[in-house]
């Protein structure tokens, strides 16, 4: 295992979200870390190997310690980010209580300018509390980036599994260095998803995605395979659904109806999917007052089921009409063709006893001679 080789190598380093409790629990690895003035970090070099390649060959670096101006750290610089946002609230207050146990880890990028590779929450953190400098692990001369980007994939994978959208960013982010052919042997072990072809391409997609979706597949408005359906739409038309679908909060299959209709329906028309989620009657529906949650998600499907088979919503209706004249009761059921397709209909009755088939049979003979029972077999 990738993973497994180089934390067998490289310094022991506490998590950013790791609770100070067990920073504070851990005084002898905290000062083996603190003592040393030089570490050693060992990476693998991604290009040109393959998977094989890559769990055998290593390389090297030896990095020092240093007190960095933090006017001197790009924090603009995301290359070797994977996350959507720097959330440092949570290490703040650790920071501020006990100090910065865990110095980020740098790389120079010309001039006397630096890049975060691991610990942008910590730079973060230290810029809220107004530091003017921070303790930082700096790389020596040039690291080619793959290997940058590694280190950075391997320190968030030290203390938890990545999220579909680091993952995808990591496939973004190293495929360019990977021969091709192999980037789902050499990159699932290392991002931790299946070593699946369709795995593979359902997570590469989601790079494509504006990051307020990237960030909803994380709070599970929407789901991976809803978020894969999206990416064949643009940036504006796959927002609106995205709206639309955190006011409603639909299932995943109602979701993926509704992506599939408006779809069509946008073919069929030559119109924008959100021109098709904007209009009046969408509007009407989402901002009727009288309606809750799920009569607007059965409102607005019905509408879109109508807009995209008008000729089949008029046989329905027209169906629904002439079973109201007929007045089957509940114990006689009257089923069409499917799609109204075809001239085999099906007739369902139900009985508990004998008086009750004799009845059915009796409501039978009687529905039979009515112009809306004749109606429907020779309408539709």
């Amino acid at each position: 295992n990738i993973q497994d080789t180089v934390f067998s190598q490289r310094s022991v380093m506490l998590s950013d979200s790791e609770p100070v409790s067990n920073r504070m629990a851990c005084p002898l690895r905290m000062s083996v870390f603190l003592k040393e003035l030089k570490c050693y970090v060992f990476l693998f070099l991604l290009q040109p190997f393959t998977a094989e390649d890559a769990k055998s060959k290593e390389m090297k670096y030896e990095y020092e310690e240093k007190t960095v101006p933090l006017s001197k750290i790009d924090l603009r610089d995301t290359t070797c980010r994977l996350g959507i946002s720097i959330d440092a609230d949570s290490v703040v207050e650790s920071i501020e209580a006990v100090g910065l146990i865990n110095p980020p880890v740098l790389a120079g990028k010309g001039g006397s300018m630096y890049r975060i590779v691991c610990g942008f929450r910590r730079v973060k953190a230290c810029q809220i509390l107004g530091w003017p400098t921070i303790p930082a692990r700096v790389l020596p001369g040039v690291v080619p980036l793959p290997d940058l980007l590694k280190l950075a994939i391997l320190d968030n994978r030290a203390h938890r599994c990545l999220n579909v959208i680091e993952q995808a960013r990591g496939i973004h982010k190293l495929t360019a260095y990977i021969h091709p052919g192999n980037e789902i042997e050499v990159l699932a072990p290392l991002l931790g998803f299946p070593p699946n072809k369709k795995v593979f391409t359902k997570i590469s997609t989601l790079v494509e995605l504006p990051d307020e979706i990237q960030a909803g597949i994380l709070d599970e408005t929407i789901s991976l395979e809803v978020a894969v359906d999206l990416c064949k739409f643009t940036c504006m038309d796959a927002i609106s659904f995205f709206d639309l679908f955190k006011k409603l909060k639909l299932s995943r299959n109602k979701q993926r109806e509704i992506i599939a209709l408006v779809g069509e329906i946008a073919v069929r028309e030559g119109i924008w999917p959100a021109e098709i989620l904007q209009c009046q009657q969408v509007s009407d529906i989402m901002e009727n007052p009288d309606l809750n949650r799920n009569e607007k998600g059965s409102k607005l499907r019905a509408y879109l089921k109508q807009r995209r088979f008008p000729e089949l919503a008029r046989a329905e209706e027209t169906f629904r009409e002439s079973l109201k004249e007929l007045k089957l009761g509940s114990h006689l059921h009257l089923t069409p063709p499917p799609y109204f397709e075809g001239d085999t209909y099906s007739l369902r009755m139900t009985f508990k006893s004998l008086e009750d088939f004799n009845r059915c049979r009796r409501d039978l003979e009687a529905i039979s001679k009515k112009a809306a029972f004749r109606k429907i077999l020779t309408d539709f």
